[in-house]
């Protein structure tokens, strides 16, 4: 009997570990670059899953031939294997554009068309996130912290007039970065309403701005506990009732302005964990100054080791 019970036991335990994917039930992603498809899917080769979204950015200028492109590989890809989701990153406002035009309807048919080339490649139901960052000063001509007002309006505007388009049924995350800025003091000073948001969002890198002494158990309570940090962004969530993502994440080396902490397994631990109740996430896996996963061999193989298959 004692040997029956032992064996029911490795059966079961077995049997309530996940197929993949060591800690978290929400959907992995990753970001590698425009396009680039073939790259996600080598990244799901290397982490040994079978479920891996994929995450763009594209400008909403009508009809413009990268966009033609951009969509119809993206829709390629979708449809090439089972499971897959589309996450685009979609500026509030054009390239040289501002709120003054697109709140006078000058944009409008730049959204309608890229929603329409989505929905054409198979991609209406992406996840997009509209007017991301609109708490970063730098990220673009849509930042909301001069004008949060006019983002907020051009956000339901936008929001508005991709979900009126045929075949629609995009998602959309209202996605900040950690911390306030200029007239963003917390996560509602943006926020269109909940009619026009189906996720929130937070971005989070391993940095700590002006602070390249601390540890890596310091930088990591830094992003819990500040202004628009992970503490805030979580009960902004649950007073909302929306789901969380973390559309992008990862690591940082060390040496510059944005103090980051490097090759850091510590980091990965804590997001393995944090994401655990999230709707979806995804690794910046590209080297816009931070640098990617190949820089850090430890941080690399922990990530591995937390969300491999």
């Amino acid at each position: 009997m004692a040997t029956i019970m032992a064996v029911a036991a490795v059966i079961f335990a077995f049997m309530a570990m996940p197929s993949e994917g060591a800690v978290t039930p929400s959907r992995l992603g990753v970001y590698v670059g425009p396009g680039k498809t073939d790259a996600v899917n080598n990244f799901r080769t290397w982490l040994g899953r079978s479920q891996v979204d994929a995450t763009d950015y594209l400008d909403p200028s009508e009809n413009t031939q990268w966009n033609q492109y951009a969509t119809k590989y993206w829709g390629d890809w979708k449809k090439a294997g089972a499971n897959r989701q589309f996450v685009l990153g979609l500026p509030l406002l054009p390239k040289g554009g501002n709120f003054a035009a697109g709140l006078a309807g000058q944009y409008d048919s730049q959204f309608r068309g890229l929603a329409d080339l989505m929905i054409k490649n198979g991609l209406g139901n992406s996840v997009i996130r509209l007017g991301y960052e609109g708490n970063n000063k730098t990220i673009g001509p849509w930042q909301g912290t001069d004008d949060p007002a006019a983002y907020r309006a051009m956000f339901r505007r936008a929001v508005t007039l991709m979900r009126a388009r045929t075949g629609a049924a995009f998602q959309f995350d209202y996605n900040m970065a950690v911390g306030p800025s200029g007239k963003v003091t917390s996560f509602e000073t943006l926020y269109p309403g909940d009619s026009y948001v189906d996720i929130v969002g937070l971005n989070i890198y391993d940095v700590w701005w002006g602070n390249p002494g601390a540890t890596p158990a310091q930088r990591w309570n830094h992003t819990l506990t500040r202004p628009m940090g992970v503490n805030a962004f979580k009960a902004f969530a649950a007073a909302h009732n929306k789901p969380m993502s973390y559309p992008e994440w990862g690591l940082y080396r060390k040496g510059d302005v944005y103090a980051g902490g490097g090759d850091s397994p510590y980091f990965i631990d804590r997001m393995a964990e944090l994401v655990k109740d999230s709707k979806y996430q995804a690794y910046f896996n590209f080297d816009w100054g931070g640098g990617t996963l190949d820089e850090f061999p430890n941080g690399k193989a922990q990530y591995k080791l937390r969300f491999g298959g």
